[in-house]
């Protein structure tokens, strides 16, 4: 593990232990030893939301709903509670049971930051897919969770992103038009 990958898993173990939210893998315990770390959380069985995209395409209106406001309600507890996640994306919601939208888990806090009301940040993180035009001026806040939300009710809405491209730099390219 390189010194990034070691900054972000134990931020994401610092930030785990503060947070408590039914749509949160709860952290029960961590460990490590010379050669590995271990997290102990919550089971998940369903899979990654995105494989569940991938194998059934979009989803049901009413289905996306209930999905998203588990998720939002999620998102509007970090915020309250002073976390950005910057990573928002299907391949960080889980699913406890498969294909029930109301039984999530929001997943990898690696990436998140602690905030203030009114914090700036201009660090260049998140999937090119997911990221807010903010986040590549250099200079945003909680709201770039926000931006990630709507774009995963598009692809689960539609079954395919706003913003694709053979490359990152053609998505970032077309996110930054918005």
């Amino acid at each position: 593990m390189d010194d990034y990958q070691k900054r972000t898993f134990y931020n994401e173990i610092t930030v785990l232990k503060d947070l408590d939210h039914p749509n949160i893998i709860k952290m029960y315990e961590f460990f490590e030893d010379r050669k590995r770390f271990y997290i102990v959380t919550d089971i998940c069985k369903g899979g990654e939301l995105f494989e569940i995209i991938e194998e059934n395409g979009r989803f049901s209106e009413k289905d996306t709903c209930i999905l998203m406001k588990h998720v939002l309600g999620c998102v509007n507890y970090c915020h309250l509670n002073n976390v950005i996640h910057r990573d928002l994306k299907p391949e960080n919601i889980l699913m406890e049971k498969n294909l029930e939208p109301d039984s999530i888990k929001i997943i990898d806090f690696g990436l998140s930051c602690k905030s203030d009301r009114a914090a700036r940040y201009s660090e260049m993180v998140g999937t090119p897919y997911y990221v807010a035009p903010e986040i590549m001026k250099q200079n945003y806040g909680k709201k770039v969770d926000v931006w990630a939300c709507g774009v995963i009710t598009y692809i689960l809405l539609s079954g395919v992103p706003p913003f694709n491209g053979h490359s990152d730099k053609e998505i970032l390219k077309k996110v930054k038009k918005a």
